[in-house]
């Protein structure tokens, strides 16, 4: 489509506490930094488990299109930009290191620099937007600073999770303790052929909470030790199917009461979830 043999990639964001040294992926948990193998979370994944941090060698296991790596030490050198055109000719896969602002606004200049007039396809994370924020900083590409205006409180709050974060967990705790009612709702039941029912009696104990005037969280799990993945697994799609069921059921307790805000927690049911909304 873009007649483009290469593609840049970038993953590093050091805005969200994730970097990428020498090609190895590192990411924060708790205010401590791990090397992504070995990270509390994403190391027990429970659909996409991090057992490699050499970012390359993990997408070896994906595709064998070749891969290089413009590193850190090559990114701050004064011949950058022609490797990165030496690089950009051998490979069809280039992973820039990000592991600062400066490192980042090196990457944005890099790609903004080998952009072609019908467009330039790159791949990544939020850190190819925060890179080319950071190129376009000096220039006249961003307008004025958006601004939000702080959206005020909200009389009554539904939740769904799908995560078996642990981050998610103490959060749900907190939210608990704090008010909301929670109820647990049945993953294996949510997937099932029964799903329909599930969805409805979940919805039924959510509206009951918000017709009692409290926020409610439906939550498939609190926490690592009650993931039942393995379960779940066992049905092709089910992982697909468990967000779009808490999609479905979120949509019924947003129309059915008018609900203001809603919440939606686990980054692999959230995009499902959120297809059901009609956003």
């Amino acid at each position: 489509v873009f007649e483009q043999a290469c593609v840049p990639l970038v993953v590093g964001a050091p805005q969200l506490k994730r970097y990428t040294a020498f090609g190895h992926l590192f990411a924060a948990y708790r205010d401590r930094y791990y090397r992504i193998d070995r990270h509390p979370v994403m190391s027990r994944h429970p659909a996409t488990p991090m057992d490699e941090s050499d970012l390359l060698v993990h997408l070896s296991r994906q595709t064998d299109l070749p891969s290089e790596l413009l590193d850190l030490a090559t990114l701050r050198s004064p011949g950058r930009s022609a490797i990165f055109d030496r690089l950009v000719a051998d490979a069809a896969i280039l992973l820039i290191d990000v592991d600062s602002p400066e490192s980042q606004a090196l990457a944005g200049k890099e790609i903004w620099r080998a952009r072609k007039p019908g467009g330039y396809f790159v791949v990544g994370s939020s850190g190819i937007e925060y890179a080319l924020l950071a190129e376009w900083a000096g220039k006249t590409a961003p307008g004025a600073a958006a601004g939000f205006a702080p959206p005020g409180a909200a009389d009554r709050i539904a939740v769904v999770s799908g995560s078996c974060s642990p981050t998610t967990e103490r959060q749900i705790r907190h939210a608990m303790s704090d008010g909301f009612d929670g109820i647990e709702v049945d993953p294996v039941e949510l997937v099932s052929h029964s799903s329909s029912a599930a969805i409805a009696r979940a919805a039924a104990a959510g509206k009951a909470s918000l017709d009692a005037g409290r926020s409610v969280i439906l939550y498939t799990a609190l926490g690592p030790s009650a993931d039942r993945g393995a379960e779940i697994d066992r049905q092709e799609g089910a992982r697909h199917k468990l967000g779009r069921g808490l999609g479905e059921l979120l949509r019924a307790l947003s129309v059915g009461q008018k609900l203001k805000r809603v919440i939606i927690a686990g980054g692999d049911t959230s995009s499902h979830a959120l297809g059901q909304m009609g956003v």
